[in-house]
Formats: C-alpha cells, sequence, structure tokens
C-alpha cells in the first residue's frame, strides 16, 4: 500500500562545520542561526500490506532488556569491587 507523508527539509550549519547538511524531518519548526527550512516534499513510500511491526518491537524491548542487565550487573560487580577492598584493609581498633 501506498503512504504519502509531508516532510520538511532543513540545512543545517554549526560555525564548527566546515560544510552544512541537508536533513529532513517530519514536523515544521521555526528557523534558527543554525536550521533553515530549505522546502516541504511529499514522500510516496510502499509499506506492506501485511505489516506488523511486532517482532520488531519484541527486539527492541530484548535489546532494552539486555542492556538494562548488563548495566545491573556491572553496578552489582563495582560495588561487590568496593566491598571486596574495604574487607582486605587490615582493620586495627588501637589508636596510632
Amino acid at each position: 500500500m501506498k503512504k504519502v507523508i509531508k516532510m520538511y527539509v532543513y540545512f543545517s550549519k554549526y560555525s564548527f562545520d566546515k560544510v552544512g547538511t541537508f536533513a529532513a524531518y517530519s514536523f515544521r519548526t521555526p528557523d534558527t542561526a543554525n536550521l533553515t527550512l530549505v522546502c516541504e516534499q511529499d514522500i510516496e513510500f510502499d509499506v506492506p500490506e501485511n505489516y506488523d511491526p511486532t517482532a520488531q518491537k519484541i527486539a527492541a524491548l530484548q535489546a532494552q532488556k539486555a542492556k538494562a542487565q548488563e548495566d545491573f550487573n556491572n553496578s552489582v560487580f563495582q560495588i561487590n569491587e568496593l566491598i571486596s577492598k574495604l574487607q582486605a584493609l587490615e582493620y586495627n581498633s588501637e589508636p596510632q
């Protein structure tokens, strides 16, 4: 099935850029010193008749879950490392 959406093409150039770049957005934003509207453009594209994003959503959630698990494991590792370092210190209750 064919779909048409309106896109807004902008030119962006920052002081540190030697050459500016063009980018298309699905929303219109006010012009700024670094971003100016070039034109509006209708974009036509084909979408499969039975398009179902479920598999892609599941894959994205699984990636998010894996990242959360990795972050958690790294935090636990760092905490355990600090605990080990504190336990390795020689305890002396007598004042020096």
